[in-house]
């Protein structure tokens, strides 16, 4: 009995595409376990005490998904819709309220939630209410602002008027429309709040863990494939040697 035999250059081509493969395979496994650690780590600070948002930005830590508590007022003749959000496989917007802060003057911007596109994109959804007038308190959890997965040209350019439409948020052009100074983060007002619509936030990355896997699962299968194949054709080229 003859063993298959595999000549050196195609040996060579072979073991570094399956070191390749392999290379890929845990890569993205070790994705998936650095996408778990940020998902869990993300989860315990939603779970932290709610802190005025002065106490946070005085211990200067990392805000993202931090409960916190603001006390100022609406400033609701300026409102933001953020285009192009998708709820439920629907189309709509992310409203956005400025809430002027009382210690500071400065400005957060509230989401209030989810609500649906008209037919018609030239009438906007009505999203006027009436504060009571004083201070406020409001709560929620800081995070970044909505993110688009494709930026076109001028998506950060706040159309005219009240309510302003926008797709992405840039901090500096915000600022100069609102003649206000801003912060760099979002309040995603907590469910229970008054003035929302849908609010549905959920903690979440663009590629999940289990996406990961599942790119992991490809490539090691590509792998056994490879070395499959390779064990194949050596051994029928042996045979019809």
């Amino acid at each position: 009995m003859r063993l298959c035999s595999i000549k050196i250059l195609p040996l060579i081509v072979f073991a570094c595409l399956l070191a390749l493969l392999l290379r890929l395979g845990f890569w993205q496994l070790n994705r998936a376990d650095e996408k778990q650690e940020f998902l869990a780590n993300q989860q315990e600070k939603m779970h932290r005490q709610a802190l005025p948002i002065g106490k946070l930005l005085a211990d200067n830590n990392d805000l993202r998904y931090r409960r916190t508590v603001l006390e100022g007022h609406y400033d609701v003749r300026h409102q933001f819709l953020i285009d192009n959000q998708i709820q439920a496989g629907k189309v709509g917007y992310f409203v956005l309220t400025p809430f002027i802060l009382d210690a500071e003057q400065k400005v957060v911007l509230v989401n209030r939630g989810w609500v649906l596109m008209n037919k018609d994109r030239s009438l906007l959804p009505d999203v006027t209410f009436t504060p009571p007038t004083g201070k406020l308190t409001i709560a929620g959890v800081l995070n970044h602002f909505p993110e688009v997965g494709l930026v076109l040209e001028g998506a950060d350019e706040p159309g005219k008027g009240w309510p302003s439409v926008v797709q992405i948020i840039n901090r500096q052009k915000i600022t100069e429309k609102l003649q206000r100074p801003l912060f760099d983060f979002q309040l995603q007002l907590a469910a229970e709040q008054e003035y929302g619509y849908v609010r549905e936030w959920q903690i979440h990355t663009r590629i999940p863990p289990e996406k990961h896997r599942a790119y992991a699962f490809q490539w090691f299968a590509l792998a056994a494939t490879l070395t499959l194949l390779i064990l194949w054709i050596s051994c029928k080229t042996q045979k019809n040697d």
